[in-house]
């Protein structure tokens, strides 16, 4: 009788058999009159008990978090499916000692660097309680505090549990320098994770960019060149070294895409802190969105039947100075050439013509606008200022009145 109370308070506190030394000194202690009561307190109060309840709340605390992906940890480490081991219980016991990740985007040994716990703490315990809260990445490839900003997490929405859920519906992207990676062609198998793939293909995520670009039509590599002497000596391919660094810098890819002027008016590009000319070519144009305050993409689309799929901008750049082609509704390429005071040559591209003639004199650009009008009503007199001195951002009536017009 004392020897099956022993064995089954072994088994309800500390959830294993006693040791055969064990049992038979608790068993001689119930038979001198330990009481049970008295005895299930000791078993409470021991350190075997209290580490199982730290075990617990630490198994709890991670399986709740979804960030232990057991499909995945079985997958990537053999030798833990090979002994029937479940992926939870090895890494909460043996794996997070051994630096395994949870995940395809913890990287212990990164994260024990960027977050400076000591070598015998829990790396994705510590992420779980004060790393992603403090914004720190578990990893090279995931930035939490990006992601929760991105796409407007509460604060009680983990960003690593949320992509982890979501990153196969190629909505959300791990951060800034993968965006792109959601539009390139679906990996094969389809359930396969396209970031991961890309990145064991690409280990530089802006090859990415440079595959839209390069598809895209948008970038001028003669024009880029032309603005970006340093980029030439330098000897470095204009569309990598954009991709790379020139966005970052505040360059143009083309004469038709104004940086600033596009992150100013797409506080969407500007939160996602992605290159701004694939967030207009991918998710702005298709809204209508302008590159420049004077290139009007759904205009074109309708007025030169555009297809579906196609860029408007790509099929302008390419066809600019064919001189049949408008950037907007107020602009008429063949009136103003007839009407222009000075030639426009051949080749050459008439709104760019306009852009410096319309802010040194008041030529129209079509009968749809009266620059004269315009200046005499939110410019006054024309300006006298050195032809050096202007600017046709600020001094031709067309462009000021487009400035005042869109939103």
């Amino acid at each position: 009788m004392a020897e099956a109370e022993v064995r089954a308070l072994y088994q309800d506190v500390h959830d294993r058999s006693p040791a055969s030394g064990e049992l038979a000194d608790w068993v001689d202690q119930r038979l001198l009159g330990l009481s049970m009561d008295r005895m299930r307190a000791a078993f409470l109060q021991s350190e075997e008990h209290l580490a199982r309840l730290r075990n617990d709340r630490i198994r709890a605390a991670i399986a709740g978090s979804g960030l232990l992906d057991g499909a995945w940890y079985l997958r990537k480490y053999r030798d833990v499916a090979a002994a029937g081991l479940d992926g939870l219980k090895h890494y909460i016991e043996h794996g997070w000692r051994e630096d395994r990740a949870p995940n395809a985007y913890f990287d212990a040994a990164w994260y024990r660097a960027a977050s400076g716990i000591a070598r015998d703490d829990n790396p994705l315990l510590h992420y779980i309680r004060h790393g992603e809260a403090n914004g720190v990445s578990p990893g090279p490839d995931f930035d939490p505090a990006w992601y929760r900003t991105a796409y407007g997490l509460a604060e009680t929405v983990s960003p690593l549990a949320d992509f982890l859920m979501r990153r196969l519906d190629r909505l959300v992207a791990p951060c800034a320098r993968l965006w792109s990676v959601l539009w390139l062609p679906r990996p094969e198998p389809a359930e396969a994770d396209p970031f991961q793939q890309f990145l064991r293909t690409s280990p530089n995520p802006a090859t990415a960019d440079n595959q839209l670009l390069q598809a895209s039509g948008l970038f001028d590599s003669n024009f880029y060149a032309l603005h970006s002497a340093d980029v030439m000596e330098a000897q470095m391919d204009p569309l990598d070294h954009f991709c790379e660094f020139g966005w970052r810098e505040g360059r143009q890819p083309n004469f038709y895409f104004n940086q600033a002027w596009y992150l100013a008016t797409n506080p969407d590009a500007r939160r996602l802190a992605v290159n701004p000319v694939l967030h207009y070519l991918l998710v702005g144009e298709p809204a209508g969105r302008r590159p420049i305050v004077f290139f009007d993409p759904a205009w074109y689309r309708d007025t030169y039947s555009i297809p579906a799929g196609a860029s408007p901008l790509a099929h302008y750049l390419a066809n600019r100075r064919s001189q049949k082609f408008s950037p907007n509704a107020l602009f008429d390429p063949a009136w103003y050439m007839a009407h222009s005071k000075s030639a426009v040559n051949p080749r050459r591209d008439p709104f760019s013509h306009f852009l410096i003639a319309g802010m040194q004199c008041d030529v129209a650009p079509s009968t749809a606008f009266d620059p004269a009008a315009w200046r005499r009503r939110s410019r006054g007199r024309p300006t006298r200022a050195f032809k050096t001195l202007l600017s046709p951002e600020r001094d031709n009536p067309l462009i000021d009145y487009l400035l005042a017009m869109y939103r």
